[in-house]
C-alpha cells in the first residue's frame, strides 16, 4: 500500500473524497484537510486514486495527493486544563533514518481526564501496536495539566523517549514545593536530572499520596519512559547563546526548532539553580504556591519558516513581570513598558496558546511583547473559574496583531461533555416512572414519553465520541486553521481558515474555506 498526504490546493478550495470517480457534487462524501494521511490502494492513469479511509474506501483525484506533509499542532478540548499535540513534518519512522528526517510527536500537557488518552488512541490507530512518542512535556505541577498523563504513562502500548518538567517537585510535609533559602525568596531543591528525580521520588515517604509524585513515579517505574529531565531557559540544548528543546535546535537540521524561554532559574553563588517565589500580585513578597508553580511553567516558542507559535503555560502577572524584565534587560524600578521592545525579540509570535486558560491575571505588556495575530484559549467544561474571562477576551482582541485578530477557544469550537450529568439520568428515571405508573393519566404518560425521547436525544448529542480540537497546519509560509463543524454542511465537516504571509510579513487571509 502506498501512502501519501492531502495536498494544499493553490485555489484555496478543499480537497474532496468521492464515492465514485466523478467530480460531481453529488459524489462528494466528505472534505479532507491539507496534510491528512492517505492510504492509497490503487492509483490509475485515469487521474483517480482509490484510498482506504478508516474502514471505508473512497476516491480522490491524483492531483490532490502530495508526498510531503505540513507541521501539525492540535489543541485538544481536554475539559478543564491544557492538552496539545505537536507532530513534526518529517515522515520517516524506520530505524535507519537520520535524526533530522525522523517523525517526532510531542504531547504538551494532557489535561485532567482521559480525553487526551482517548484522542491518542484514535489518532494513532487505536494503538493496536506500540507507539513511541518522542516527548511528554509536563509544563508544571498543576493537576489540570498533568493528571491526564497518569493513564497514558500506564498504557502498555505507549512509550516516550523523554519526559520534561519544570524542575519544581511537589512532596509531602510542610514545604509542598521543597525548601527555601535563608531569605525565603527562592526555592532551592530544583530537580534537574533523571538521577535526581529518581532519588527524590524513589522515597515513598516523599511521595506520600500526592498525585504529582505518583505520576512521576509511574513514569519512573513503568518501563515505558526514557529519561525524565528538567527543561528550562538554561536546561536543554544550548546553541547560539539560547536554550532549545534537545533535538530541536538550529543545529538539528530539522525544519522546525523549539526554543525554551521559561522557566528562568536564578543560580546561587555555587551555580545551583534556584526558582524565585511569586506572590499574589506584582511586587508582593508573600509566597503563593499556586502562583509559583504556575508562573514557572515550561514556555516554548516553536518556529518553522516564517511561522512562530508560543506556548504560554499558566503564566500569571508576577511571572510575566519577571520574564519581561529578564528578557527586556530592565531593573525592578523601571516601568514594565520599557521591557517590551527587547522582550519582543524573544517572545514575538504569530500564534499564542493563551496563558492559564483565559485567566485575566495577565499584563498588557506581555501581550504586547508576543503581539500575535491569533490566540488559542484552552478552557474547561463545567469548571468554576469562568474561563475564558470576558475582560481577557477583550484585551486579546485589543492587543492582538491586525484589525481583527483571531481568538479560538477549545471549549467553544466543537466542545462536548465527557459524561452525562447525574441530573439528566435522575430526570430520565423520573420520566420512566411516570410512563410505567398505572395511575398516571394517558396525557401524562404521553407527555412523559415525548419528554423522555427529547432527553435521550440530548444526552446522546452531548456525549458523542468526538473531541473538540483546534488544528493548525503550516509549512512555514502558509497556515491553515481548522476545527470540526457542530453539524456537517452538506459533505463539508471542517471549518477552515487559510493564511499566507504578504510582502510585509503579515498573515493575511487566503480564503481557504469554501464548502459550497
Amino acid at each position: 500500500m502506498i501512502t501519501g498526504f492531502v495536498t494544499r490546493r493553490s485555489d484555496g478550495k478543499p480537497v474532496w473524497l468521492y464515492s465514485k470517480k466523478s467530480k460531481a457534487k453529488s459524489a462528494r462524501v466528505r472534505d479532507a484537510r491539507w496534510g491528512d494521511y492517505l492510504r492509497i490502494e490503487e492509483s490509475g492513469e485515469d487521474g483517480w486514486a482509490q484510498i482506504r479511509w478508516g474502514k471505508a474506501r473512497y476516491f480522490v483525484r491524483v492531483e490532490d495527493i502530495a508526498t510531503a506533509r505540513p507541521l501539525e499542532v492540535i489543541f485538544l478540548d481536554v475539559g478543564q486544563g491544557d492538552g496539545c499535540i505537536v507532530i513534526s513534518p518529517e515522515t520517516r519512522t524506520d530505524a535507519g533514518a537520520p535524526e533530522a528526517e525522523r517523525e517526532r510527536v510531542l504531547v504538551i500537557d494532557a489535561g485532567i481526564s482521559d480525553n487526551m488518552l482517548n484522542f491518542l488512541k484514535w489518532r494513532f490507530g487505536k494503538l493496536k501496536t506500540a507507539f513511541r512518542f518522542h516527548a511528554a512535556v509536563v509544563t508544571h505541577p498543576d493537576s489540570d495539566h498533568y493528571r491526564g498523563f497518569q493513564k497514558i504513562f500506564s498504557h502498555k502500548k505507549i512509550e516516550f523517549d523523554r519526559v520534561y518538567h519544570n524542575g519544581i517537585m511537589e512532596r509531602t510535609g510542610d514545604d509542598l514545593l521543597g525548601p527555601s533559602d535563608a531569605s525565603g525568596r527562592y526555592l532551592t531543591d530544583i530537580i534537574v536530572t533523571d538521577a535526581e528525580i529518581r532519588a527524590l521520588y524513589g522515597d515513598k515517604a516523599v511521595r506520600g499520596g500526592k498525585w504529582y509524585p505518583g505520576l512521576m513515579h509511574k513514569a519512573m517505574t513503568g518501563g515505558r519512559v526514557g529519561s525524565i529531565e528538567m527543561l528550562s531557559a538554561s536546561h536543554g540544548e544550548m546553541h547560539g547563546g539560547r536554550c532549545w528543546m534537545p533535538g530541536f535546535s538550529p543545529a538539528s537540521g530539522r525544519s522546525m526548532v523549539i526554543e525554551t524561554l521559561g522557566p528562568v532559574p536564578e543560580p546561587d553563588a555555587a551555580g545551583k539553580p534556584r526558582m524565585r517565589w511569586f506572590g499574589d500580585f506584582i511586587g508582593s513578597t508573600a509566597k503563593n504556591e499556586g502562583k509559583t508553580k504556575n508562573g514557572h511553567s515550561v514556555i516554548l516558542r516553536l518556529t518553522m519558516g516564517a511561522f512562530n507559535l508560543l506556548f504560554g503555560g499558566d503564566l500569571n502577572s508576577p511571572a510575566e513581570d519577571y520574564l519581561l524584565r529578564h528578557y527586556g534587560g530592565i531593573g525592578d524600578g523601571e516601568p514594565l513598558a520599557n521591557a517590551v521592545a527587547n522582550a519582543r525579540t524573544r517572545f514575538s509570535a504569530d500564534m499564542m496558546k493563551s496563558c492559564h486558560h483565559g485567566s485575566n491575571d495577565v499584563t498588557d505588556e506581555f501581550l504586547e511583547a508576543v503581539h500575535p495575530f491569533a490566540f488559542v484559549v484552552s478552557s474547561g467544561d463545567e469548571e468554576s473559574h469562568a474561563h475564558p474571562r470576558p475582560d481577557l477576551l477583550g484585551r486579546l482582541g485589543k492587543k492582538g496583531r491586525s484589525d481583527a485578530p483571531l481568538i479560538l477557544c477549545t471549549e467553544i469550537l466543537r466542545s462536548t461533555r465527557e459524561k452525562g450529568r447525574e441530573e439528566d439520568f435522575k430526570a430520565l428515571a423520573k420520566l420512566n416512572d411516570t410512563i410505567d405508573d398505572p395511575a398516571a393519566s394517558d396525557a401524562d404518560r404521553k407527555q412523559a414519553q415525548k419528554d423522555r425521547k427529547a432527553l435521550i436525544d440530548f444526552i446522546k448529542k452531548r456525549n458523542v465520541g468526538v473531541y473538540g480540537s483546534v488544528t493548525v497546519r503550516t509549512d512555514g509560509s502558509f497556515m491553515e486553521i481548522s476545527f470540526m463543524l457542530e453539524k456537517p454542511r452538506g459533505a463539508q465537516r471542517w471549518q477552515r481558515y487559510g493564511f499566507i504571509q504578504d510582502s510585509h510579513g503579515d498573515w493575511v487571509s487566503a480564503d481557504a474555506d469554501d464548502g459550497h
